[in-house]
């Protein structure tokens, strides 16, 4: 769905997450720089990926900085080390750190509450007595905010440099707490936009300027930026959404301390290099590293005060699949995906910034032969492994599902599709999703597990303050319910949508039998049944026909979906009036009881949908 892809493709915050279960295996480390680029350029062969930005950093450099491809397709300009790709939410390392450079000043506690320092920044929080949002929840995703809201995504009309006060004012229902703040992860843009603006706040000064001033300058980036001006596209690379046609329109955001950062791979590796050096560069000290080590660590979620420390940080998340771990972020924006990733061992990293959107499987290929070839000559870590008694693993066999919807506007179809069945069998737990292929859990500890193909562990198993047992982890929130309690809604849901959808492919059989039907033909009843349907498909023909830029704003796709929303339950009374009626006036059984099973299913689709509110739903005013 359009709706799917951007949320995930605008600002992503996970391409440094785990990998799925079945992640394919390392690829072999290329012998040479020169055969490391000829594997790269086979990569963007097979992808159609355009171009890639690529730095391999060392402890003690820049090993090299460079490109594979080309920055304009239809120019045919190649890429440069110095070539701008747009990196999306690898800016929130940088504005993390920038308050965390505070805080060793001494100007700001990073436990402080959101109010105490911004009170003007409305924040809607059920728990905020016991409760409160700090700035350390902004840091790490556990505010328990939404992510961006449609109309707080793109700037089609206002100033660039829109402050950021403004810019927060536009749409507060982001920053409603969902849950008690501190207990799970859920990655919210607009959490780093009130985080630039307490950056400002307590230092005076633009977030960008200080960003600039205090860690750009001294780490040798004098070219990056989160000032997006058009005198930039001189060196910006274009970005393409598809593999065919032109490259995407130069378009502002919101939400700029979020995702505006542009950079170059040379310049992105020299802050790699400085990551790697705990925060030191040959003149400077740009972070201390015990500051540092704590933005490398997740410690306000359940899972972390469980003992896991594999998750997202401050602006720095881990990505623990094999043969090695690694640290750092990854970012999406209009035509642009990136990563950048260090070791813990402090030894390697690398960047890799590609101008296309439409290939996740080619960021993930030219990282995986990043990671080989720097890391050739290291032997992986052994992967660990403990016994635990039946009795023990069995204390967790469960239905557990999903708690911590990134996205509220899609909660509902999450909720339907998530979940999954924890099994105890031959010495590990077995993990059934409700879709998707079962997968083991390898015990780390008597809580601690992991997948198969991660290097440590990866989620815990931990009471959460009301006694219910949770399934968490970098990439899990997930309660233990009773199945049948979301089954008895799950399934009558499903259900009712797949017969719904059946009456368009009946519907061209009462055309195609029109003439021989009974002189009545019951139209009244066929046509609310058919609205029925329409009403179900429209917001999907219109999440599917909407720009992303346009999401927001009010247009026939976005009208498509309201009108969508609007008929299902509308039609739904009138389908079961047309149906009664019919049975009265001497309908067939068939067409009775298909009448009456398409009616009680738009009910209930309508009954779900409102339960989540959206029913009416305004892409323009969410």
């Amino acid at each position: 769905m359009r709706l799917m892809a951007c949320a995930a493709a605008l600002l992503i915050g996970s391409a440094c997450a785990p990998a799925a279960p079945d992640a394919p295996a390392a690829p072999a480390a290329p012998a040479s720089l020169e055969a490391f680029r000829a594997e790269v350029q086979k990569v963007l062969d097979d992808t159609g990926v355009p171009g890639a930005g690529i730095a391999l950093v060392r402890q003690a450099g820049v090993e090299w900085a460079g490109g594979v491809g080309l920055a304009d397709r239809e120019r045919r300009t190649p890429v440069t080390a110095d070539t701008h790709f747009r990196v999306g939410s690898i800016s929130k390392t940088f504005v993390a750190m920038g308050l965390v450079q505070l805080y060793e000043d001494g100007d700001l506690d990073i436990d402080a509450t959101v109010a105490s320092i911004a009170p003007e920044v409305d924040i809607d929080n059920p728990w905020d007595r016991t409760d409160p949002v700090r700035v350390i929840h902004l840091l790490q995703h556990t505010a328990g905010f939404d992510d961006m809201h449609f109309n707080e995504v793109y700037n089609l009309a206002d100033a660039a440099d829109l402050p950021l006060q403004e810019v927060l004012a536009r749409n507060p229902a982001s920053r409603r707490v969902r849950w008690r703040p501190g207990t799970r992860m859920a990655y919210s843009n607009p959490g780093y936009g009130v985080a630039g603006y307490l950056l400002e706040q307590v230092s005076g000064e633009k977030y960008e300027d200080f960003i600039k001033r205090r860690i750009f300058d001294p780490t040798g980036m004098p070219t990056s930026s989160f000032v997006l001006a058009p005198a930039d596209e001189a060196t910006l690379a274009r970005g393409y959404n598809r593999r065919e046609g032109p490259p995407v329109p130069f378009s502002q955001i919101y939400l700029r301390p979020a995702g505006n950062l542009h950079t170059s791979p040379a310049e992105l590796g020299r802050f790699v290099q400085l990551l790697l050096n705990w925060g030191e560069t040959r003149d400077e000290l740009v972070i201390d590293p015990e500051y540092l080590s704590n933005m490398e660590l997740p410690r306000t979620t359940l899972a972390s005060r469980a003992g896991l420390r594999a998750g997202y940080g401050s602006g720095i998340s881990h990505a623990l699949e094999g043969p090695f771990p690694w640290l750092g972020h990854g970012g999406g924006i209009d035509g642009f995906i990136s990563t950048y990733a260090y070791s813990p061992a402090r030894d390697v990293g690398y960047v890799v910034l590609l101008n296309a959107t439409y290939s996740g499987d080619a960021l993930r290929r030219i990282a995986a032969l990043a990671a080989a070839y720097l890391k050739a000559d290291v032997e992986p870590p052994s992967r660990p492994e403990v016994p635990l008694t039946p009795e023990r693993l069995r204390m967790y066999e469960g239905y557990y599902h999903d708690a911590s919807p990134r996205n509220q506007a899609l909660a509902f179809v999450e909720w339907l599709l998530s979940g999954r069945t924890v099994a105890a069998g031959n010495g590990r737990l077995q993990v059934d999703p409700a879709m998707g292929p079962p997968a083991p859990l390898v015990a780390v500890s008597d809580t601690l597990f992991r997948r198969e193909a991660d290097v440590n562990a990866t989620s815990v198993f931990t009471p959460d303050a009301e006694g219910t047992l949770v399934y968490a982890g970098a990439s899990v929130y997930a309660e233990r319910v009773p199945r049948w309690r979301v089954e008895v809604v799950r399934v009558p849901v499903l259900a009712s949508a797949a017969l719904l959808l059946t009456t368009f492919f009946v519907a061209v059989a009462w055309l195609a039998h029109a003439r021989r039907a009974s002189p009545r033909g019951f139209w009244w009843l066929k046509a609310a049944l058919l609205l029925c349907a329409v009403g179900l498909v429209l917001p999907y023909a219109g999440i599917m026909g909407v720009n992303d830029v346009e999401l927001g704003t009010l247009n026939v796709w976005t009208l498509a979906m309201f009108v969508g929303t609007m008929l299902l339950p509308g039609a739904a009374p009138l389908a079961a009036y047309f149906t009664i009626d019919a049975w009265r006036h001497g309908a067939g059984p068939w067409l009775r009881a298909y009448g009456l099973a398409v009616s009680l299913a738009a009910f209930v689709v309508s009954a779900y949908l409102a339960s989540w509110g959206m029913i009416g739903f305004r892409t323009w005013a969410f």
